[in-house]
């Protein structure tokens, strides 16, 4: 240790390399960001929307069954190509206009999934929904005048049967389904009188369009044979006038407000002639830091040699329980408090034993989705003795059991707590 300082030299070398190395990362980390951003991009309908209404769930589904997918952020057009296929899910209108939409006609094979759900962003957990309200009609209908120029959508009981399905698989629909009616488009999936996908021919370009996102979006991608449908869906489609089996399925974003960002002015500071001198600055705040650090703040003041206060003594509380080996009795009183506050916090029927309090919470839990059982907990916490070799795992183990266990009963169990 130097004199006036209260690190030594090799340990003040050491921080300052951890600071300078935290810096270097947070700018070439900022000047090297090329993840696009838009707002409420969790909760949109978009392909990385992980919501409800979004559709993460199904660009997944086709990269797991190896099809070539991707997302479009720029010049989406150049990345669809001759060969490709363009989808447009549920394009937010207000970046929509004739100019757009010429633009997304002139892809040779284009899905149009139109518009149902509005989510609201939870403002806790951004990358889900407080709710979602059913979207006006008319934006599914001005939507689908950008491609066919004409035609209806309407919201009725779920169809029975299709008169017409050239994809030979039946999706499953919610109770109330959006379709769409026509005289131009071609019932792919419906009939004349509603159409749950529609066909329209236009200019050597194929379009398909799709009256109900429940069939591909999060919430309805995994229910019945949505998944395979849509994936002999978008193999019918793009199979079009197509023999390239590596050709592209590419996913619009910049209708959900997804622009690629624009080249950060840091990056000229790594690049030559510019890194010279970004080298020469770094190199010259290093020498004047270490010429500073004779004078690197005061000296600590040493701890009390003995410590004193709450937590010692819970420490020393501790370690005399675990030496007189009180550790099973200690685990039944945690156990029998800890089924008590439960049943206390679920207003559980009073003058009940331990058995039949244990009983009657059983069945909530079961009722719940709980994965354990009270009694079988306690049954296990009643077998431990304390003077057996494996006594300490086993103690842990249980009290670990009957803390999920309560977790589970009152905030629901791990599975019941993914995306909504």
């Amino acid at each position: 240790m130097t004199a006036g300082t209260p690190f030594s030299r090799t340990a003040v070398l050491l921080l300052i390399t951890c600071a300078a190395a935290l810096l270097a990362a947070s700018v070439l980390l900022h000047a090297y960001d090329d993840t696009p951003e838009a707002h409420g991009a969790k909760s949109n309908p978009g392909s990385w929307s992980g919501s409800a209404v979004g559709c993460a769930g199904f660009y997944e589904v086709l990269r797991t069954f190896k099809r070539p997918v991707a997302r479009g952020t720029g010049n989406v057009l150049a990345m669809v190509g001759a060969r490709g296929t363009l989808i447009v899910a549920e394009p937010d209108l207000r970046r929509m206009d004739e100019a757009e939409g010429a633009k997304l006609l002139a892809a040779p094979r284009l899905l149009l999934v139109l518009p149902k759900w509005r989510g609201e962003p939870d403002p806790k957990r951004p990358a889900w929904l407080e709710s979602i309200e059913p979207r006006p009609l008319d934006d599914a209908r001005r939507t689908l005048a950008l491609v066919s120029g004409e035609g209806d959508v309407y919201r009725t009981d779920r169809p029975k049967a299709w008169k017409h399905n050239d994809i030979g698989l039946s999706p499953a629909l919610p109770e109330v389904t959006q379709l769409l009616r026509s005289r131009i488009l071609r019932p792919v999936v419906g009939d004349a009188d509603g159409m749950l996908v529609g066909e329209l021919d236009l200019e050597g370009n194929r379009v398909w369009i799709i009256s109900d996102p429940d069939v591909l979006s999060n919430q309805g991608i995994g229910r019945g044979d949505n998944a395979a449908f849509m994936i002999a869906l978008m193999d019918a489609l793009r199979a079009w006038k197509n023999t390239d089996l590596g050709a592209p399925l590419v996913f619009d974003e910049t209708v959900h407000g997804f622009q690629s960002p624009q080249g950060s002015p840091l990056k000229l500071l790594f690049q030559f002639p510019f890194v010279v001198v970004t080298a020469l600055a770094c190199a010259a705040g290093l020498l004047l830091v270490l010429a500073g650090t004779e004078r690197f703040g005061a000296p600590l003041r040493p701890k009390p040699a003995i410590d004193f206060g709450k937590a010692g003594l819970l420490a020393n509380g501790a370690r005399l329980l675990d030496y007189a080996g009180h550790q099973a009795v200690v685990l039944r009183r945690y156990a029998r408090m800890t089924v008590r506050s439960t049943a206390q916090a679920l207003h559980a029927p009073a003058g009940l034993d331990e058995p039949a309090l244990a009983a009657w919470l059983d069945r909530v839990g079961k009722a719940r989705g709980a994965q354990r059982s009270c009694a079988a907990i306690l049954a296990h916490i009643a077998a431990v003795e304390s003077d057996t070799p494996d006594a300490p795992a086993r103690l842990f183990a249980c009290a670990r059991d009957i803390h999920t266990w309560k977790g589970e009963l009152l905030h629901g169990s791990a599975t019941d707590r993914r995306h909504r």
